[in-house]
């Protein structure tokens, strides 16, 4: 994953193409040629795969020949092409295992690689990107494909109806998640963070990815296809030489956010901050990276309050919880919050074999209670659970922030203080809740691969779990909202339940520890509009940039 100082590095660095002349390549060859030479990569028997390929190609101008596999790409000049779902192939691995790095030199020579669309679960990401530049897929297809750079010159002529590629069929496949270091030239109409076709400049050449599979056999049935095709491929041998000849236009690498909505001037928000504990471990800048944005956005966003998921620390250590005061501090007095205990906050080590906890010792009680929006507590002068108070959006809101597994006797507290403020739409916080298979922990389920659930812990006095949390809790009151962190795998999770009441209860699920760095800063927004509209978002101030899958950009209706 890239920083904003190296993208910024790489627009203003590596990004710029001089005009020069004619030179050379830096290449076996010399001199740029007249006609450039497509090395495609050849299938398991050694062939060139799919004669249309290689029609297609020299169609567009480009002397066709069949990538080398025996010697380095160092060695080549022009365009190399990875056909589409090559990932699959012993022999696609085996080379990457070999030549990789090499392709860093081709690139660098003023060459281009080509790659076409490749099956996520074989290959998340190209493995001979270099370090400036990142791509991650997903296995999402889209029918339709927006142009967001019009006057790039890859794109002149291609088939083009109402700002969207004219196409049939399913034309991107395997479309990209994230992206860092490229120019974004096609992205999915429906979801328009999803980059279709990217451009990158490394050195003095160009690698260029698609999730775009023209060439696969063409029938006659993709008109679209084969006219995109034609055209595409037409400029990309201009394109080649241009590379070759130091004359292509500088590109302008894209920050990799989303082209979000913009956050609406009367609407409000509702920050979420799971799982800190490596920031408190080993990170405490990126816990204060998270805090200060919140402060420094409260107003401009109307973040009205946040809530901590729980596993503030990893150990439950002195030195670990100083850290995690000193970042919270920063919201004191600007921004209201509620806090949670997870597994990691209790116990030695954090085992959650006790309900010890040095969280009471670093959150003062009192200043806590005394701070507006703080409605009380289960126990005098602990913040394990407490309730909150405040209005936003013309509504009147309670949120309930219990203990990591609450027992018995804290969820009949918990009933009494929702049936105390039965005129408030409720939000619930706890650490454990909702699992990332979309469903309530339940550790009645058989079979089911619900691994971390309360009840698999040594934490005395009894647990519940997210399905004990619904039938003895959620389900008789006004709950529109109920959110936790905790679980790993993707870290995400929806579900949409009716309670007793008739409320619809939104019940998500948020963690980002498992990313690098122990989440990457990013935290959870959730923004209140008044038409009932809620838009979620995933957010990294140490990137300034938001996810863009649909489990991390969404939005519901309460």
């Amino acid at each position: 994953m890239l920083t904003r100082t190296c993208r910024a590095l790489w627009t203003l660095v590596l990004g710029l193409s001089l005009p020069f002349a004619s030179v050379a390549c830096g290449d076996a060859h010399g001199t740029c040629e007249t006609t450039p030479v497509a090395y495609v990569f050849p299938d398991n028997a050694g062939a060139m795969p799919r004669s249309g390929l290689r029609d297609q190609l020299e169609a567009a101008g480009f002397r066709v020949r069949t990538l080398p596999l025996d010697r380095s790409p160092r060695e080549l000049a022009g365009l190399i092409v990875f056909p589409s779902y090559v990932s699959s192939q012993p022999t696609y691995n085996a080379y990457m295992g070999v030549y990789a790095a090499d392709l860093y030199a081709f690139i660098d020579a003023a060459n281009v690689v080509l790659q076409l669309t490749q099956d996520d679960a074989s290959e998340g990401e190209p493995p001979f990107l270099p370090s400036t530049h990142g791509a991650i897929r997903s296995d999402d297809s889209f029918a339709g494909v927006e142009i967001i750079a019009p006057d790039h010159p890859l794109l002149a002529d291609v088939p083009v109806h109402d700002s969207e590629v004219t196409w049939t069929g399913a034309l991107s496949r395997d479309t990209f998640l994230e992206q860092a270091g490229f120019e974004v030239l096609l992205a999915a109409s429906d979801a328009q963070m999803r980059p279709v076709l990217l451009e990158g400049a490394y050195g003095q050449g160009r690698v260029i990815l698609a999730s775009m599979a023209f060439d696969r056999p063409l029938d006659g049935e993709n008109p679209g296809g084969e006219l995109f095709a034609g055209a595409f491929l037409s400029n990309l041998a201009d394109h080649v030489s241009s590379v070759c000849t130091r004359s292509t236009e500088a590109l302008t690498p894209d920050a990799g956010e989303l082209p979000e909505r913009p956050f609406a001037a009367d609407s409000w928000t509702l920050a979420a901050l799971p799982d800190t504990q490596v920031y408190s471990l080993r990170y405490p800048g990126i816990f204060d990276a998270q805090t200060s944005w919140i402060a420094r956005e409260a107003e401009p966003l109307n973040i009205r309050y946040v809530a901590h998921l729980g596993d503030i620390v990893n150990n439950n250590s002195h030195e670990e919880w100083g850290r995690a005061r000193s970042s919270m501090a920063l919201l004191d007095d600007l921004v209201p919050y509620a806090i949670v205990p997870g597994n990691h906050d209790y116990g030695p080590s954090g085992d959650a074999s006790t309900r010890d906890t040095l969280l009471n010792q670093y959150f003062d009680f009192a200043e806590a209670s005394g701070r507006p929006g703080f409605g009380g507590a289960y126990l005098p002068g602990q913040l394990d659970n407490t309730y909150h108070l405040f209005s936003a959006g013309g509504e009147d809101w309670i949120l309930l922030a219990l203990e990591w597994g609450p027992r018995d006797e804290v969820i009949g507290w918990a009933n009494e203080v929702m049936d105390a403020h039965a005129d408030r739409l409720g939000i619930l916080v706890t650490h454990a809740y909702l699992n990332n298979d979309d469903r309530r922990y339940d550790h009645t389920l058989k079979g089911s691969s619900q691994p971390f659930n309360p009840h698999e812990y040594s934490t005395p006095g009894g647990v519940n779990d997210g399905q004990e949390l619904w039938q003895k809790l959620v389900r008789h009151h006004d709950f529109v909202l109920t959110f936790n962190g905790h679980v790993l795998g993707d870290g995400t999770g929806y579900l949409l339940s009716e309670t007793d009441t008739g409320a619809r209860c939104h019940q998500l699920l948020a963690n980002y520890q498992m990313r690098d760095l122990g989440g990457e800063g990013y935290l959870r927004l959730l923004e209140f509009r008044t038409d009932g509209q809620v838009i979620v978002r995933s957010y990294s101030p140490l990137y300034d940039r938001f996810l863009g899958e649909p489990d991390q950009y969404f939005d519901f209706t309460l």
